[in-house]
């Protein structure tokens, strides 16, 4: 019996020998050994929440106003531009139906994430209703996790911004320890308890936009670490387990401080231009040269302090909040004024998606996921949703890029 045992181990191990040369050397097509394939990074879709009714909306604008109107509404800014159309029309995203619908579209697609701009002005909230009244609420949430990515800027008044004026302040964004342990807290109570809460290694994913600025307002690098050292006790004492801390730098000379400062994880909201344009004399960007850009970004802020979750920018079109008597090329070059991205395809967007795959394969420290702007930033002409002219092509590129 021994004798057998042995037998039957020698050709296990002849078997194992043999697999491993032919892994070496067959190539592509080669069946890996189990547990050599790394599973692809998720993928997490940033989803802006304008786009329904909301009291502070209804306040300023009038009773009903939303970015739908912006986007009827915008005029062709040069021969030949075009605006994005929604294929489905505008519909009421506040809808739990509308949103079982759109989670359907993007699961079915390799979609694992959506990523919520939310948006908390000590202790103000709105445009959550999305969130809160219709993902929370759809009948098959379950099909994809959610995450948050607090956009602690000042919201101003974009809609539109005036050709010649600077946008007014709406709610300004002031953040103190207090109050980031009371938007912890709200938190804990209404969305990291959720099942389908998005976990980043491990940790309940909580980004950041401005991190610098949030940095800046709670004391420094050490304070801000201590702020955050008290709400992840408190995380463990609700039983929630660890806190990921997402931060979204605009340069990589942010990162050692951001890393001191406790997070987690950098990414970045969008990249929106190639650098190789400029106003007034050349206004446009070829979306090739952005996605070259997007390359070297990427690297470059692969700087081995904290994994970097590469974005991919759909599109740069901010001119639906342009005033409609802006001159084209615009006079002015702050947000939302500025060049604009064109000739951007499907086919060039999948192309970038398959580049981001390998910038995680060889990143100095791996990250968990790429990063997408957006599913549905109309009025900045970068959107995964049905349009009127490309249908579902730009999910169906993003679906062959994951396999």
């Amino acid at each position: 019996m021994r004798d057998e045992l042995w037998s039957g181990a020698g050709s296990i191990l002849a078997f194992v020998a043999f697999l491993v040369f032919a892994n070496a050397n067959a190539g592509e097509n080669t069946i890996p050994l189990a547990g050599s394939v790394r599973q692809r990074p998720e993928v997490a879709a940033i989803y802006f929440p304008g786009y329904h009714q909301d009291d502070h909306y209804d306040s300023w604008f009038g009773e009903g106003w939303n970015e739908w109107q912006l986007l009827s509404q915008a005029p062709p800014r040069f021969p030949g531009h075009r605006l994005l159309k929604p294929a489905w029309g505008a519909f009421d995203e506040a809808n739990p139906g509308w949103m079982a619908k759109q989670i359907a579209l993007a699961s079915d697609h390799g979609i694992d994430v959506f990523v919520f701009d939310w948006y908390w002005y000590s202790g103000v909230r709105f445009l959550y209703r999305p969130l809160e009244q219709a993902f929370l609420q759809a009948t098959n949430q379950g099909r994809l996790k959610f995450a948050l990515m607090w956009a602690n800027h000042d919201w101003r008044n974009y809609f539109p911004v005036p050709k010649d004026q600077e946008p007014a302040m709406l709610l300004p964004s002031r953040t103190s320890p207090r109050d980031f342990a009371r938007l912890m807290h709200y938190c804990r109570s209404n969305y990291f308890c959720r099942s389908n809460y998005w976990r980043v290694g491990g940790g309940l994913y909580f980004g950041i936009f401005e991190a610098d600025k949030l940095v800046q307002q709670l004391g420094g690098p050490a304070a801000t670490h201590r702020v955050f050292e008290e709400v992840r006790a408190q995380n463990r004492k609700a039983g929630l387990g660890e806190l990921h801390f997402g931060a979204f730098p605009g340069a990589p000379e942010s990162i050692a401080q951001l890393r001191d400062a406790g997070f987690d994880s950098a990414t970045t909201y969008n990249v929106t231009g190639s650098g190789k344009v400029s106003l007034p004399d050349h206004p446009l960007d070829q979306y090739g040269d952005l996605v070259e850009r997007h390359v070297s970004f990427w690297k470059s802020m692969d700087t081995g302090q904290l994994p970097y979750l590469p974005v991919v920018t759909i599109g740069w079109d901010p001119s639906p909040r342009w005033a409609k008597d802006a001159p084209f090329p615009p006079t002015r070059g702050d947000y939302p004024y500025g060049t604009l991205v064109v000739s951007n395809t499907p086919a060039e967007f999948g192309r970038l998606m398959r580049l981001a795959r390998q910038h995680v394969e060889h990143a100095r420290v791996r990250p968990a996921a790429i990063l997408i702007n957006a599913w549905n930033e109309w009025t900045e002409g970068s959107t995964l949703l049905p349009e009127a002219q490309q249908g579902t092509q730009y999910l169906e590129a993003l679906k062959r890029s994951l396999q």
